[in-house]
């Protein structure tokens, strides 16, 4: 029985050792015939490396040549390892282009079970003939000029319409003696990154669509912005100019109400104190018709006097007015009310006032505000007795004041109405007044910049209330 040794991987002829323990000698380790299975990280072998020692006579020449037959065993070994394990695509061809060995990647991507089978066929047996044509051109060219093809991406078409990619590097087969003999080449199927490569590029190609066509919409939409903007800029100037003619116009009107007003005075009154001697003297002693007729003048001109004294208070409210400055309100409402003490009394009207805050004002102006709206409540009673609550309460940026009444009442279609210059509800014979009232209250609040408004029911009172910023007034 012949003896048998383990070949470490440390090989070596001192490491190789019988079971006795005895080194081999030279022409006892340069007899033995080898069989290698290399490591699993090469080519995938692992049993270990086997050693029979070979009982046979040597000489010099003999054992040269079972040395050099052994060797080409092993790489032969190798070959045959490296074409089994690779993952991917290697075949050796000859001149025709006809295979000579694939590896088994190739075999399985062939449909072939044995790699073996492939020997003598060329691409046209395998792939689409498109395919089999330009892969043929590439192998002559390289065996005409002995120059290799490398990383070329081939697109590889197959007999059953299917598409696929590979990354083929391609060069000479030479023997031993340099002379080409055919081709190598080893390629890798990278048909999913062409796949992705192809979404990408689609993606990119949708998506420069979308940023011109967005593109295209935001120049359209800021040309029509930059017209807009030019149109606004004109618009704007043409209003500017309007509200410098207006704001000049209201002046000049203001003066002139103001001038005409004041100017009227001297001849008005004259006319109605002479008009008044005419009723006083002759009243009684002329006919009917004389007492009419002057009663008719004494009337006109007392009322021409009262207009002209309310147009001379509401242009004053901007020709005359003073700084604002912390005002008590309740101070203004009480100096109203003095001021109408006569029409309370002889009414019998009831007045109630509540708290009233400090605010930033023109106490005159916020006297004439509360005399207005309180004479209203006086006057508008319907024959009952009057009676008027005064009140305010605070929100966060305004004071809100209120004066509430038992009058007569106002539709909701005259509450915006009611605000503007010589605007009556009523016919004289009814109810007296100039119909600028309450256009002189809401120029007072708006010059305090404030708002006023109402809430109203026909028989059921009226509530005015208006606003005064907090400002720097607390």
């Amino acid at each position: 029985m012949s003896r048998r040794w383990r070949l470490r991987p440390a090989i070596g002829r001192q490491k190789i050792r019988p079971q006795t323990g005895r080194a081999l000698t030279a022409a006892q380790f340069a007899a033995i015939p080898l069989k290698m299975l290399l490591q699993e990280d090469c080519l995938g072998w692992q049993r270990p490396i086997e050693v029979w020692p070979l009982s046979c006579k040597f000489t010099p020449d003999g054992w040269q040549l079972n040395r050099m037959q052994q060797l080409e065993g092993i790489e032969n070994d190798l070959l045959q390892a490296f074409l089994e394990h690779i993952p991917d695509d290697v075949y050796f061809k000859d001149r025709d282009s006809r295979f000579l060995r694939i590896s088994r990647s190739l075999a399985t991507r062939f449909g072939l079970s044995d790699a073996s089978s492939a020997i003598g066929k060329t691409d046209a047996d395998m792939f689409s003939s498109e395919h089999a044509k330009q892969a043929f051109a590439d192998e002559q060219e390289i065996i005409s000029t002995g120059r290799a093809m490398v990383g070329k991406e081939e697109k590889e078409t197959w007999p059953d319409g299917r598409q696929t990619w590979a990354f083929t590097t391609k060069v000479p087969l030479r023997d031993k003696t340099g002379r080409i003999i055919g081709t190598m080449g080893i390629s890798r199927d990278i048909t999913e990154r062409k796949k992705a490569e192809q979404d990408l590029n689609e993606y990119k190609a949708r998506l420069e669509e979308l940023v011109q066509s967005r593109t295209a919409q935001l120049s359209r939409a800021n040309a029509q912005l930059e017209c807009d903007i030019a149109k606004r800029n004109l618009t704007e100037q043409e209003l500017a100019r309007n509200a410098h003619e207006l704001a000049r116009s209201n002046a000049d009107l203001e003066q002139f109400a103001y001038v005409a007003s004041h100017d009227l005075q001297e001849p008005l009154r004259m006319v109605a104190s002479y008009t008044q001697l005419l009723a006083r003297r002759y009243k009684g002693k002329l006919d009917a018709d004389a007492d009419e007729f002057i009663g008719f003048a004494v009337d006109g001109a007392n009322r021409m006097q009262q207009l002209i004294q309310d147009l001379l208070m509401y242009s004053r409210l901007t020709t005359t007015r003073k700084p604002l400055e912390r005002t008590e309100s309740k101070a203004a409402c009480d100096a109203a009310l003095m001021n109408l003490r006569e029409s309370i009394e002889h009414s019998g009207a009831i007045v109630t006032v509540g708290d009233l805050p400090i605010v930033l004002g023109d106490s005159t102006q916020l006297s004439q505000l509360f005399q207005n709206l309180i004479g209203n409540g006086i006057k508008y009673c319907n024959g009952h007795k009057p009676r008027i609550e005064i009140s305010s309460c605070a929100e966060s940026e305004h004071w809100v004041f209120s004066v509430e009444d038992n009058g007569i009442g106002i539709e909701p279609q005259y509450f915006e109405r009611i605000f503007q210059m010589f605007q009556r509800l009523h016919t004289r014979q009814h109810y007296s007044g100039t119909g600028i009232g309450l256009a002189i209250c809401r120029k007072i609040v708006e010059r305090h910049d404030g708002k006023i408004w109402l809430e109203s029911q026909i028989g059921s009172g009226s509530k005015f209330i208006f606003t005064i910023p907090k400002g720097q007034s607390e």
